[in-house]
């Protein structure tokens, strides 16, 4: 059963606005979309950013994700309310650990650029562990 999902809020937007969020969010969701073979690269996280970009440059493009049998199900939870699985959360902030583990490894980068991608992995990671594990409105 699905349940409302907020597809757009705000005042209308200016043609360029619209496809800068279009394009972002086709980014986003491609790189998400690879996430999806690769273990190491996250899917919800880039997947987030564009139901959040293609709701408010699209919402046809964003009730047809939501509408969709096997991934509309998460979209429709972060829309309505911020909502990411337990499952989503572990394979988010595993992927982007991995991601961090394999820079420190095999690029070898100074201590200050690892040091910034530590503290994003952090700050990245602490708000996916405080999103709500499920939606109750049904």
């Amino acid at each position: 059963m699905q349940h409302p999902a907020n597809l757009q809020s705000g005042p209308p937007l200016s043609p360029v606005t619209r496809w800068a969020l279009l394009g972002f969010g086709g980014f986003n969701f491609a790189l998400g979309t690879v996430g999806l073979v690769l273990p190491v690269l996250p899917t919800t996280v880039f997947w987030i950013v564009a139901i959040g970009c293609f709701s408010r440059a699209s919402p046809k493009l964003a009730a047809r994700l939501v509408a969709h049998p096997r991934f509309g199900r998460p979209f429709a939870d972060w829309l309505a309310c911020g909502a990411i699985d337990r499952r989503g959360k572990v394979f988010a902030i595993g992927g982007m650990g991995m991601s961090l583990l394999s820079a420190a490894l095999l690029l070898e980068p100074a201590g200050w650029l690892l040091g910034i991608l530590g503290g994003a992995w952090i700050g990245a990671s602490a708000y996916l562990a405080t999103r709500p594990a499920y939606c109750p409105i049904v």
